[in-house]
């Protein structure tokens, strides 16, 4: 494959802030694959490409994670691609690479891929360049691969649309992105002070000010300042999709595909005046007004299989942080538990066998079990608790139910592969080498289940020092000399006066040391 000449874009001006998305690994992929009845590639020799992968912040983690799979991320920014490639140097990767290449020019010389991720590019691309994007998810997946693909949404984008406009309207006489970027923040306040309190108008300015007031001048550029910016309602993607011989599956979300979320009347509604999936999404989009979607791609003539069954759940995986609000909740059937997600969504439960298989799960996070696996030690658990008392609907089938209930609620995550990450802090802990690396230079690090995590000051130090030569005691040590060194500042409390006996130090950092292990542990940043 020749390698084009440079091409400066608005990406080599202002970098995008990347960062690693966790439903577009190539894991999510394939669970809900599998969840629809496909037989999706495995991953662990898969070959994946994403398009427009700007610095690779979102590849690389998964070729650290894969690495018997290869990865390929192109993107027309040269100064992205650089940074990542001095990031696969210095984690040395030998399973992906990053290349400056145009979209348009990709061809079958480029072999086939299992999975294809496309995210926050289809909206923003000329209409050749989108009619070939989905022309390289017809030709180069595999027979059975997975795309993935978001975009700016319709009706739900014509709002935010309509203050692009009046932006790119005030900001056409200026040059250079940090100037644009400049007038389009004043104007947006200035509108949002001047329209009319009580109106429906000077209430959407006003959210949608608040809503970029603290985002990045990249985010503000390039997802609202570029040259071309366009939405699609869901119907007209799929036809696109179509066009190209491809079918969709299933949003990148599970939740978001559920006429369950809606109250009853509505959903009644929805599932009579809509005759197949792409019509009942597209009414879901009108009544939630949806603005961004994450669609999952196959080819056309995939058996999918649409009416869900818990017996599909055999050699999936189950994982879950939820919490109980209970310090002792009780496992009984029809007795109400409350359980809190990490997004703070809280949920009722009175079903005993859920109930326990939470409480086994959080014990055991961040591991997956297999969900047989996970329904006997649930059935075990329950029945020494309860004694001889009845599970009530227990079999292979409604256990599946139950967990998928608890997926399509966010409770549970399904997973078709166990991320390799410490479930306990080991003698010598070895924290992820790609967040070590990421440490060094902001808070915001990419964990081992592919998500954003952002690290206080103290944990994030004895990450860095995580290389596996380290005991407990060698930790404390070293974690000890920085803050005699000036570079930690210890406290009693949090606002209260900094400490500087030496031997009080040493007493309050062995405790914080000791405390924050497992707290890097149930953050997936410490590798098996």
């Amino acid at each position: 494959m020749a390698e084009p000449a440079p091409t400066p874009t608005s990406y080599d001006e202002l970098p995008y802030i990347n960062r690693a998305f966790a439903q577009t690994h190539p894991d999510r992929l394939a669970t809900l694959g599998r969840l629809f009845g496909l037989q999706p590639p495995n991953l662990e020799r898969c070959r994946v490409l994403e398009l427009g992968c700007a610095s690779g912040d979102n590849l690389i983690p998964m070729a650290l994670g894969l690495p018997n799979a290869h990865f390929v991320g192109i993107d027309l920014s040269g100064r992205q691609i650089e940074q990542g490639q001095r990031q696969i140097g210095a984690l040395g990767l030998t399973n992906i690479e990053l290349r400056q290449y145009d979209i348009a020019k990709v061809d079958a010389s480029w072999g086939k891929f299992d999975y294809i991720i496309s995210h926050g590019i289809y909206s923003w691309i000329p209409a050749p360049v989108r009619e070939r994007l989905l022309g390289i998810c017809r030709d180069n997946l595999s027979p059975n691969g997975i795309a993935y693909v978001s975009y700016n949404t319709l009706p739900g984008w014509h709002m935010r649309g309509m203050i692009r406009d009046m932006m790119i309207y005030h900001t056409a006489g200026f040059a250079g992105a940090s100037a644009k970027v400049k007038q389009a923040r004043g104007l947006l306040d200035f509108l949002a002070r001047s329209a009319p309190a009580n109106t429906s108008y000077g209430m959407m300015l006003r959210q949608e000010s608040d809503s970029i007031r603290n985002e990045p001048d990249a985010y503000l550029y390039h997802d609202h300042l570029e040259e071309n910016n366009h939405a699609y309602y869901f119907h007209e993607f799929a036809d696109a999709a179509k066009r190209h011989g491809l079918e969709y599956l299933a949003e990148a979300d599970f939740n978001d595909m559920l006429v369950s979320n809606f109250p009853p009347e509505v959903a009644q509604t929805l599932q009579r005046v809509a005759t197949d999936i792409i019509r009942i999404e597209q009414y879901m989009d009108f009544v939630r007004n949806r603005m961004f979607r994450q669609t999952l791609l196959v080819h056309q003539g995939a058996q999918i299989r649409r009416n869900l069954d818990g017996r599909v759940l055999n050699g999936v995986l189950v994982t879950s942080a939820v919490l109980p609000a209970s310090a002792r909740p009780v496992l009984a059937h029809g007795v109400s538990e409350t359980f809190e997600t990490s997004m703070g969504r809280k949920h009722n439960l009175v079903d005993g066998l859920t109930k326990t298989a939470l409480m086994l799960l959080t014990s055991k996070w961040p591991a997956c079990i297999p969900c047989e696996e996970l329904a006997a030690l649930s059935r075990a658990r329950l029945k020494a608790e309860t004694g001889d008392a009845p599970i009530v609907d227990d079999d292979d089938k409604s256990f599946g139910d139950r967990m998928l209930n608890g997926y399509a609620a966010r409770v549970v995550e399904l997973r078709v592969a166990a991320p390799r990450l410490a479930v306990v802090p080991s003698e010598r802990p070895v924290g992820s080498p790609l967040a070590r690396l990421q440490a060094e230079t902001g808070t915001m690090l990419t964990n081992l289940r592919h998500e954003p995590v952002d690290v206080p000051e103290l944990p994030r130090r004895m990450l860095m020092l995580l290389d596996g030569t380290r005991d407990f005691e060698a930790l404390v040590a070293d974690i000890v000399k920085l803050a005699r060194e000036g570079k930690i500042g210890v406290r009693e409390q949090d606002g209260g006066p900094v400490v500087t006996d030496h031997a009080k130090q040493e007493e309050i950092l062995r405790t914080l040391v000791a405390d924050n292990l497992p707290k890097l542990v149930r953050t997936a940043l410490l590798l098996e």
